[in-house]
């Protein structure tokens, strides 16, 4: 019986010192971000291969303007305006290149839009911090299909077919921190093919994202986008777009709501064009459902 006690002891303290020695993983470090989209910005995910995602995001009008209960009355705390609507779809080429399509109503003075999309991963967080972040590359080309304007005064005007094209570069570095935080930081570069005669074609801008696990199933999501133009800098016309949400995951369904003073959904539509303030009660209602099918 003391033999058998003994080893059960030494065999104990053996385990015990291995737990102690036993490295970190190498194993890469998944679900920084339970969706491919944060609220406005890209995330580092990507899609694994072979899996098709089903996008529908809506944006509605403003909650209260001027916080006036009447204009919040009258529209119904604007969900009976529609700022902007996406449906599309992302493909997994390869579980670090994802491709998409979509059409949105589009927000600013370009409407009826295509939308294609590449993003690839570069860089894979991992759970020894020998890779302590996770990069993601996104390219996006952004076409009017909207009627020309006669007014030629107006951006809408689209003198030649290259007037209807936006573009945008961004990058993603994000790192999880344990099981409960996460956090992003995006600096973009956006590009008009024609702009106001008082405004630049190049817009640079920083996004900062975050993410807070409250339940397994629950997450609240943070998004603000900083530019650095002069268009965005002088006066107070344009303003820093800013939303805050929440979102339910279920199995491959992942639901999102959000509050958010930007009424365009994509990068080249919503940088450009953000005039709705937070402080005027010029935030909208919006929503995004997600569904993923392996084929």
């Amino acid at each position: 019986m003391k033999n058998i006690l003994f080893l059960a002891i030494i065999v104990g303290c053996s385990n015990m010192l291995y737990a102690q020695d036993k490295k970190p993983s190498s194993e890469k470090v998944y679900n920084t971000f339970k969706d491919t989209r944060v609220i406005n910005t890209h995330s580092t995910e990507t899609l694994k291969k072979r899996t098709m995602d089903i996008r529908i995001s809506h944006r509605f009008g403003d909650f209260i303007s001027e916080w006036k209960l009447e204009n919040a009355w009258r529209n119904f705390l604007g969900l009976e305006n529609a700022a902007d609507i996406s449906i599309g779809v992302d493909y997994g080429v390869t579980d670090d290149l994802t491709l998409g399509f979509y059409r949105t109503k589009g927000y600013g003075p370009l409407k009826q839009l295509l939308h294609g999309v590449a993003k690839y991963r570069i860089l894979h967080q991992t759970e020894d911090n020998k890779m302590p972040l996770s990069l993601t590359a996104v390219g996006l080309g952004t076409m009017s299909t909207m009627k020309a304007s006669e007014n030629t005064q107006t951006v809408s005007h689209m003198p030649k077919f290259a007037h209807r094209f936006v573009y945008s570069l961004q990058f993603h570095a994000a790192r999880k921190f344990g099981n409960v935080f996460s956090l992003q930081l995006s600096p973009m570069f956006t590009w008009r093919n024609y702009v106001p005669r008082d405004e630049q074609n190049y817009l640079f801008s920083m996004n900062i994202c975050s993410r807070i696990q409250v339940s397994k199933m629950i997450g609240i999501i943070l998004d603000a986008s900083i530019p650095f133009s002069a268009m965005h800098l002088k006066g107070d016309k344009y303003q820093i777009p800013i939303g805050i949400g929440i979102e339910f995951e279920t199995g491959g369904h992942v639901f999102q709501f959000n509050l958010s003073n930007s009424a365009g959904i994509m990068a080249t539509d919503y940088i450009p064009n953000t005039t709705g303030a937070w402080y005027k009660g010029q935030f909208r209602i919006g929503f995004t459902i997600s569904r993923s099918f392996r084929l």
